[in-house]
């Protein structure tokens, strides 16, 4: 049987900085699940929804510049090209940053659902979802994510064969892959509308180049590849 979950005051404070980091760029629906015994190769899952590609995007980019300042940087990620799903590895917990229908259709909450959850007590207007089932799925679902680096072999069902790699956590990744348009400055106001048009403000590319520096990975540490 699993030990309770601890509360919000007891999580490690990087994993609080990345909750919080995310509910000011108004993710929803926060759950963290404690799977030291259900997964073994982490101790916390942060899974938070957005409204849009481009929402993910911002939540992923905040979380990535809170963690650093304190001293953290991914080990790993995956999905940072789409921002339909994306994985931010930091070994002692792991954040699935999803578009809300992609969740959904993965539904890991119920595949982790001997996992304990941490009670948050957050507000019930952050954990609402019901405005969202107008949010169209994807033409493609992303394939499952961290499969190669996140879970132990079978956890999760790889169905895709086109799966994409785990690759350390460089500069590149949030230079090239996902944080290079040109659009202007981030603003938190770009998600008090429940449409995201592309006139959207985001961050530059010179944020995007010092996020990347800062980011890159100096001590790897342990890995979790599937064996």
């Amino acid at each position: 049987m699993n030990k309770p979950a601890p509360t919000r005051e007891a999580l490690p404070d990087a994993l609080k900085a990345a909750l919080d980091a995310a509910l000011d760029l108004k993710a929803l629906a926060p759950k963290i699940l404690h799977v030291t015994e259900v997964a073994g190769y982490t101790d916390y899952v942060l899974l938070l929804s957005g409204r849009s590609d481009r929402h993910v995007r911002g939540i992923t980019e905040a979380i990535v510049d809170a963690l650093r300042k304190v001293g953290r940087r991914p080990l790993g990620t995956d999905g940072l090209d789409q921002h339909l799903w994306d994985l931010l590895d930091y070994d002692d917990f792991i954040i699935h940053i999803f578009y809300h229908p992609v969740r959904e259709y993965y539904d890991l909450e119920s595949m982790w659902s001997d996992a304990p959850r941490v009670e948050l007590d957050l507000p019930a207007e952050v954990m609402d979802v019901s405005g969202l089932g107008h949010l169209p799925p994807p033409d493609v679902m992303p394939g499952q994510r961290g499969v190669e680096f996140a879970a132990f072999e079978g956890e999760l069902d790889a169905a895709d064969e086109d799966l994409e790699g785990y690759d350390d956590f460089d500069d590149s990744d949030l230079d090239d892959a996902e944080f290079d348009d040109d659009d202007d400055d981030f603003d938190e106001a770009d998600f008090d509308e429940a449409d995201f048009d592309d006139d959207d403000d985001f961050a530059d590319d010179d944020e995007a180049d010092d996020a990347a520096e800062d980011a890159a990975t100096d001590d790897p540490g342990r890995r979790r590849k599937v064996p």
